[in-house]
């Protein structure tokens, strides 16, 4: 053992003239970040590196029923602030927004996608039979420990077709998609041919689907889709999802709130930290008419995405594609570009839980006389407010039949599937 010399070490721990300023200055600095944190008005961030330590739990994460559906949890853990913006799942958006929550549960976007072997999907399909008016077969339907199988006993015995994922919320019909090996592309999407209709309870051909002859035996059983249209098949009704092989990675299904909203970890983390939190909504900040337009037409379709010849004549299924009929309408261009789809819908509540007179006062709030414009205002006419511009008043009826007439309900197949067309015009006589 070495002899320690304390002389030698006391003189090593004496801190030098240059530390002690040091440490003092970093005391100060420590003061004054404290003293600013105190003082912050409400609502307002502190600085950089001055967070206090979080101390609410861990964002929630969602389950998910169905045992194809192998979800990847987004996040276990908070998200600091000044880090990207992760994912957290509507059940913690619930937390705030709770009537929003409830609201959305009874919309179609809430029941967008599921697994085939889902006990709703499987009601409506197993122990059916469907014939293809082309020729492909006639399919028959069960349910086992191997999901929802469709076999073609002419054709291949009792040879079976795995059923994978049903797209749809059911409110109006429901189509079944299976991933598929494909030695060329990899993987493909196979949208079967059949699909469920609510109105009759039936079974009937998938819309939209090309006759074509099958190159697999895979398309007997429903029509290839490969590359961005498949993956847009499968994006158009998750939140998040990606297609890996034959599945699914990072799944969560349905169209929830951050499927438009973003993701919501930031915000989450503001609105437990801050009274008042920062604003949040859907986009940036100069979100406009256009911004959610093109938001909505993402999936429920925009001019771009249909041919020429579709957008020219204008044939009934296109009206189940909304925004194609709406940039068409005079209503949306002469609206300066106030028109947007959230005029007349509160995208969190299903359109069937809305009284029809809701969208006929939607439009007189436009469509009124001179006369009448004063009504209209809630508040006292000053030289900031005045009555809204008042555009043509219909010389039919002024105040009713507005939906009927202008945006009737078309059935634009054989199992009645209806959609209000979204071209508002004066209609010819049929």
């Amino acid at each position: 053992m070495f002899p320690v010399d304390l002389a030698t070490a006391n003189k090593a721990l004496k801190p030098s003239r240059s530390t002690s300023l040091a440490l003092i200055a970093l005391s100060t600095l420590a003061v004054f970040y404290i003293s600013l944190w105190r003082e912050l008005p409400a609502g307002a961030q502190p600085p950089v590196g001055a967070e206090p330590p979080q101390t609410n739990s861990p964002l929630a994460v969602e389950p998910v029923s169905g045992n194809q559906l192998n979800r990847i949890a987004a996040t276990t853990a908070q998200t600091p602030i000044n880090q990207s913006a992760t994912y957290v799942g509507k059940q913690v958006c619930r937390e705030c927004h709770a009537e929003n929550h409830r609201l959305h549960a009874a919309h179609g976007h809430a029941h967008t996608f599921r697994a085939a072997d889902d006990p709703e999907v499987v009601e409506k399909f197993s122990g059916r039979t469907y014939t293809t008016p082309e020729g492909y077969g006639t399919y028959t339907y069960e349910s086992g420990k191997d999901g929802l199988l469709a076999k073609i006993p002419a054709k291949f015995g009792d040879q079976p077709f795995q059923l994978q994922y049903a797209i749809g919320s059911g409110h109006h019909g429901m189509t079944l998609l299976s991933l598929v090996p494909d030695p060329k592309e990899g993987t493909v999407g196979i949208e079967h041919r059949a699909s469920w209709y609510r109105n009759g309870d039936q079974l009937g051909a998938t819309p939209g689907q090309l006759h074509t002859q099958p190159e697999t035996l895979s398309e007997l059983f429903g029509q290839k889709h490969v590359g961005e249209v498949m993956r847009k098949c499968v994006d158009c009704h998750v939140t998040t999802g990606t297609i890996e092989n034959q599945g699914i990675v990072n799944l969560t299904p349905n169209v929830n709130c951050e499927k438009c909203h973003g993701p919501g970890s930031v915000h989450v983390q503001q609105a437990r930290s801050m009274n008042p939190p920062p604003p949040f909504s859907v986009g940036k900040q100069d979100w406009n008419a256009e911004a959610e337009i093109q938001l909505c037409g993402d999936c429920h379709r925009m001019p771009a995405a249909i041919s020429q010849t579709e957008l020219r004549e204008y044939p009934k299924p296109l009206t189940r594609f909304q925004p194609i009929g709406l940039l068409r309408s005079e209503c949306y261009l002469e609206s300066e570009g106030q028109l947007k789809c959230t005029t007349c819908h509160d995208p969190h509540t299903t359109i069937t839980a809305i009284e029809l007179k809701v969208y006929v006062d939607k439009c007189i709030e436009c469509h009124h006389s001179e006369a009448t414009a004063s009504e209209l205002v809630t508040e006292p006419i000053t030289t900031t407010t005045s009555p809204a511009k008042p555009h043509t008043v219909c010389p039919v009826s002024a105040t009713t039949n507005c939906i009927e007439c202008h945006m009737p309900s078309t059935t634009i197949d054989d199992y009645g599937t209806e959609f209000h067309d979204h071209w508002i015009r004066i209609h010819p006589e049929p």
